[in-house]
Order: structure tokens, then C-alpha cells, then sequence
């Protein structure tokens, strides 16, 4: 893009500036502002259009361009007079006896009267306020009768030619020239840096770092959009000011009189805000002449660092299960759901308790996205499932050289991973002892440290753990740390064995069905209610898992084929061919560990058992099971109906 070059002329010049432009290096758009002898008048003209832009550097010579200069922004490049070439004109024209009078509108200009020195004849300079003065004076040599050379600019150089003295023009082709050569490269030079000065300011506004400077003085030089979300302190209200009146948290006025080396992460208090501060000074030759401060706003840090674990850390990090997902319509599971719902709210400890296959992590998952932590990170864990080293490094990371066979950088547990959100502990009751009272100190502090680490590091994580064993019998047994029993059993939540909601056992296996074998939704209602005639009082130690597995059976002995009544009767009992039925008086852990049996549980559990034991020996058979016990074939049934609830 050319530059755009204002030459404020009048008369010779701008016919010599005519002459030469098209000899000027460089891409320029070079235009005349015909100035006029009021200078006033010339001033408004030039801010129009320095105000408009349309102008990177005015040319002017002698009392214009000082005006210029003295009351615009925008560069002036004076046209400089060249002495030689004067002198060669003045020589090339000079008649013995004729004195020499350089006329100019504006102060004397000394240098002028050094060709005094130089030419064997008299030489005077004549400074002139206004035309009227230059009228005068020419009218009083021509009275006089003197025969003189008048050296001058464009007015002056014209009254000379008008009152019939011989003249010669101050500014030569060649000056003028040069003066528009040099306008054009100082009009590059500022485009220059006109452009870095706008990506220095694209880089302060967008910048996430609130950036606030100050001279030698102490006073604001700079002070961006970010430092004005963060400090809450208008840009206005800084700029300009004493950097220790307006933000004298900072301490940067220290800096500037100690001369400081920099400092980083310093925690500063503005209008309630938590901020981190590093500040530098800025040294030129060795002496301070400013300081840079960066500012950082902590709440921002802390959820950065979280997005950043979030980008890190791998994508099975999310919990998918909802309330929503939980099947059974049993009033048992209805209540374990509503219970599960009300802790979902808080982010105390929960404490799952049930027997395998009852969905623990599914209603870990569940509390998890029915919290205000659903955002942030579900971690799950199986506290069996790894050795106690290898369980130590990956619930609470590792530093670089930790030991042997440690990443290079280092690795985040999951405790860190979980920050802000989650941590699903499966099988608790199985964690070794050393570890339990690490996992304890990270409860209690709210902070990790890793393996080989020197710093602990804060974290906002909700503890879900889960156990099928007798938690407070291991902590009897010394198996199991009783601080730390007390630390996790905040919320207890029971899930219900699947004996418990056998009538949610239809629509288990309509789900069940749903995702996994489609094809045999149709029969869902079928096949639900050959397994729960084939295992009346059945107590289903593997729970839902179990019910899915048969569910896989069925539908494997099936091989895609349509099916009858009669054929699905047939494929449940080669499911259940090799299932061991349980004595129905074995004990059921959990219910004994919670809840302490009445006489009148105690009375049903006998009366339920005697029933499914007799229904057991008979293959089923209701009529014969009714004879054995001594009541009515529709007793039974009643009976069997109301176990069922």
C-alpha cells in the first residue's frame, strides 16, 4: 500500500514538486496542499486531514513546516537549503556591486549568515512577519535604485520578480527531491512501526494475562482489557495514574527502587479477588527504567488446570449412567433410588453397600450425574483388582524417577484426575493396610501427594466407595481401619439382592434383552416367567449378573431361531440345567449386616423357606408341593404371591 506524502506548497514549489515526484523511490502518493500565506487557514487544513488519515508525513519548507511541526502529531520533513547550490545560483547571476538579500517570512535563521563568510560581497538576511512587510521592502530598494539579487521562497521570490530585481529560488530541484525521498522513508519507518505497535496492542487486548506496566516514574504506561477483568479497575481509572495509588498490592514501585531481580507467583488480594502477580523490571544499560507485571486470576488458573487434566487425562473418565438407567419398579428399589437421589445433592462420602452383581458403580455413576459435579470427571477403581504397588501409583500419581520403569514426566493419580469431580472406590473392604492410611490422610487433608514427590497438591474430590463384605466386621477383625470405616460411612446406601425384587425380575430381562439380544424382546415376558417358576425361592447370589448370564444362555441355545411356548420352556431348563440351587436358609450377608430381623421377618423367612424347599423337591410341581404341606392348591398360590412382594 503507497504511503500517502502532503507537500504544503505554494507557487515555484509546487512546480517543482510537479517536476520531480515521479522521480521519488519508493510507492508513494504524493499530493500539494496549496498553502496560503495564513498560516492559520494552512494549520486547519493539515489537522483535517491528519484527522481523517489520509496522511503519513507532511513536506514543507521554512516558516511552514516549524508551524507544522509545532501543532500536529504527524511528522514533518522539512526541505532543507541547500548552501552550495544557493551559492552557485547567486554566483551565476551576481554583477560586481550588487549586494545579496535572502528574504524569508519567519525568525532569522542563523544559518543563513554564514555565507557571509563565504561570498566576497555584501550579504544580508531579511526576516519578514507578513506581505505587507515584504511589499515595503522591495518598494524601498526600488526607490533607492539599487541593483541587488534577491534570494528567496515562493512569495518572496515572486515579489522580487514583480518589482524587477533579479532572484533566485532558496529551494533547488534537488532538495526538494531529497526532502520527498526522505518523506516517503520516514512515512515507511512509521508504518512499520505503526504496525508493530498494532500487533503489540492485539497482543496486550486479547492476551489472557492481565499486563500492567509503568515507567521510571511509577506512572501506568499500559494496562489491558484483561487487567481490567481481573483487578475489576477500569482501564480509564489507570492509565496515566501513579501505579501506587492505583494498585499499590502490586508493590512494582519496589521493584523500580530496589531493582529487584524479577519474581513470579506472588499472591496479591484486589477487591476480593485472589490474584497471582509475576513482575519483571525493565533494564536498559543496565538501569531500571519500568516494570512489567503479569496478572493471573486464580479462580481462571484453577479452572484451567482442570480443563487441562480434563485434555490429558484419557476419555473413559465420564460416567455414563443416570437414575434413569436403573431398572425395577419394587418398592425396595424405589426407596434405595430415592435415597440415592437425595445424596446425589450433597458431596459427602457414600458408602455403597451391596452384594456383587447389584450395580454399584451403576449407582455410583448415577449419583455422579445427578451432582453438581456431573461436569467434571467420574474415576473408577477396583481395589482387588491390582497389587498394592502398582494400586499406590495409580490412586496417587508419581513423580519423574519415582521408580524404575517411571514415565519420564511423571504421572497424575486419580485423585488428581477426579479433581472437582468423582472417584468411584470399588471393592474398599480389599484395601491393603498401608494404604488405607494414605487414603485416609487424603480424606482428611483434601490433598495427594505423589509417589517420590516433595509438594502436596489440593484437591475437591467426592469419595463413592463400594463393598460386598461386612465392612464393620473387618474393622472388628482389624482388617480394616476404624478411623477410616467412620471417614467412608457417611451416606450408607443398601441395594437390594435381586431376592429381595423378584417381581422386578420381568422387566430386567425385558431390558436385558433390549440391549443386548434384541431379537428376543418378543419373548420377554415368557421367558421371565419360566425363571422365576423354575426357581421359586432361588437366592440369586450372583444377582442381576446372574440373571444376565442365563438371559446369554437362553439366547445362545436359541441360535436366532422363532420361537414357541413349549420351545422357550425347554431352552430356560437347559439354562438352569447346571445352576446349584442354594440352601434357602443361608444367610444374607447384607440384610444382617443393616438391618436387624424381627419376629415377624423371622416367621416369613421360615415360612418362605419351608415353601421353595418343598417346591424344590418336587420339580416345581405346585399340586404336589400343596399335598406335602398340608394346604389348597390356591393357598399356595396366594402364599407364593405375596413372598414374591
Amino acid at each position: 500500500m503507497s504511503v500517502r506524502i502532503v507537500v504544503v506548497s505554494w507557487g515555484k514549489l509546487t512546480e517543482i514538486v510537479q517536476e520531480v515526484k515521479d522521480l521519488v523511490k519508493g510507492e508513494a502518493k504524493i499530493e500539494i496542499l496549496e498553502g496560503l500565506f495564513d498560516q492559520r487557514a494552512t494549520l486547519e487544513l493539515a489537522r483535517e486531514l491528519e484527522s481523517s488519515g489520509k496522511v503519513d508525513v507532511f513536506v514543507s519548507g521554512g516558516g511552514n513546516a516549524r508551524m507544522l511541526r509545532a501543532n500536529l502529531s504527524t511528522p514533518v520533513v522539512s526541505i532543507n537549503i541547500s548552501g552550495y547550490d544557493m551559492i552557485k545560483a547567486i554566483l551565476k547571476h551576481h554583477v560586481e556591486g550588487e549586494p545579496v538579500y535572502i528574504v524569508h517570512f519567519g525568525d532569522v535563521i542563523q544559518e543563513l549568515n554564514d555565507l557571509k563568510e563565504v561570498l566576497p560581497f555584501p550579504v544580508y538576511q531579511i526576516a519578514l512577519n507578513d506581505p505587507s512587510e515584504g511589499v515595503q521592502f522591495f518598494r524601498q530598494l526600488q526607490q533607492q535604485g539599487q541593483r541587488a539579487i534577491i534570494v528567496g521562497a515562493s512569495l518572496a521570490w515572486e515579489m522580487a520578480n514583480q518589482y524587477g530585481f533579479k532572484s533566485v529560488y532558496i529551494y533547488s530541484k534537488k532538495a526538494v527531491l531529497e526532502a520527498l525521498n526522505q518523506a516517503v522513508e520516514m512515512a515507511n519507518v512509521k508504518r512499520r512501526e505503526m504496525a508493530k505497535t498494532e500487533r503489540i496492542q492485539a497482543i496486550l487486548d486479547f492476551i489472557c494475562d492481565g499486563i500492567v506496566a509503568c515507567d521510571q516514574e511509577g506512572i501506568i504506561t499500559a494496562f489491558n482489557p484483561a487487567a481490567q477483568l481481573i483487578t475489576g479497575i477500569e482501564v480509564e481509572e489507570a492509565l496515566g495514574k501513579r501505579v501506587q495509588d492505583v494498585l499499590p498490592q502490586l508493590k512494582l514501585e519496589e521493584v523500580l527502587q530496589q531493582e529487584s531481580q524479577p519474581t513470579f507467583n506472588n499472591v496479591v488480594k484486589v477487591k476480593e479477588r485472589q490474584i497471582m502477580v509475576n513482575k519483571v523490571p525493565v533494564n536498559v544499560k543496565g538501569e531500571t527504567v519500568g516494570v512489567v507485571a503479569t496478572l493471573h486470576d486464580i479462580a481462571t488458573i484453577q479452572k484451567a488446570e482442570y480443563q487441562i487434566r480434563r485434555k490429558l487425562a484419557s476419555g473413559g473418565l465420564k460416567a455414563r449412567a443416570t437414575f434413569e438407567d436403573i431398572v425395577g419398579d419394587s418398592e425396595v428399589m424405589l426407596n434405595t433410588i430415592r435415597q440415592a437421589q437425595k445424596y446425589a445433592t450433597t458431596s459427602a462420602t457414600v458408602l455403597i453397600l451391596g452384594e456383587t452383581g447389584t450395580g454399584k458403580e451403576l449407582f455410583a455413576q448415577a449419583i455422579h450425574n445427578a451432582s453438581p459435579r456431573r461436569d467434571s470427571h467420574f474415576v473408577a477403581i477396583n481395589c482387588a483388582a491390582l497389587p498394592e504397588n502398582l494400586l499406590e501409583s495409580e490412586l496417587f500419581g508419581y513423580e519423574e524417577g519415582a521408580f524404575t520403569g517411571a514415565k519420564k514426566a511423571g504421572k497424575p493419580g486419580l485423585f488428581e484426575l477426579a479433581h472437582n469431580g468423582t472417584i468411584f472406590l470399588d471393592e474398599i473392604g480389599d484395601l491393603p493396610p498401608s494404604l488405607q492410611a494414605k487414603l485416609l490422610r487424603v480424606l482428611q487433608q483434601k490433598e495427594v501427594m505423589r509417589i517420590g514427590g516433595q509438594t502436596v497438591i489440593p484437591i475437591d474430590v467426592r469419595v463413592i466407595a463400594a463393598t460386598n463384605c461386612d465392612l464393620w466386621k473387618a474393622v472388628q477383625e482389624g482388617r480394616f481401619r476404624r478411623d477410616l470405616y467412620y471417614r467412608l460411612n457417611v451416606l450408607p446406601l443398601r441395594l437390594p439382592p435381586l431376592r429381595e425384587r423378584v417381581e422386578d425380575i420381568p422387566a430386567l430381562v425385558r431390558d436385558m434383552l433390549f440391549k443386548n439380544h434384541r431379537w428376543l424382546v418378543h419373548y420377554a415376558g415368557t421367558i421371565a416367567r419360566e425363571i422365576i417358576e423354575k426357581l421359586p425361592g432361588y437366592s440369586w447370589p450372583g444377582n442381576v449378573r446372574e440373571l444376565e448370564n442365563i438371559l446369554e444362555r437362553i439366547s445362545a441355545l436359541a441360535a436366532g431361531q422363532s420361537l414357541s411356548v413349549k420351545m422357550i420352556k425347554e431352552l430356560v431348563h437347559q439354562a438352569l440345567a447346571d445352576q446349584k440351587y442354594l440352601d434357602f436358609s443361608s444367610k444374607i450377608e447384607v440384610e444382617t449386616i443393616l438391618e436387624p430381623s424381627t419376629l415377624q421377618k423371622h416367621q416369613r423367612s421360615i415360612e418362605r423357606n419351608i415353601i421353595y424347599k418343598v417346591l424344590n423337591e418336587t420339580g416345581g410341581n405346585k399340586t404336589k408341593a400343596a399335598k406335602l404341606l398340608g394346604i389348597s392348591r390356591s393357598t399356595l398360590w396366594r402364599k407364593l404371591k405375596e413372598l414374591s412382594h
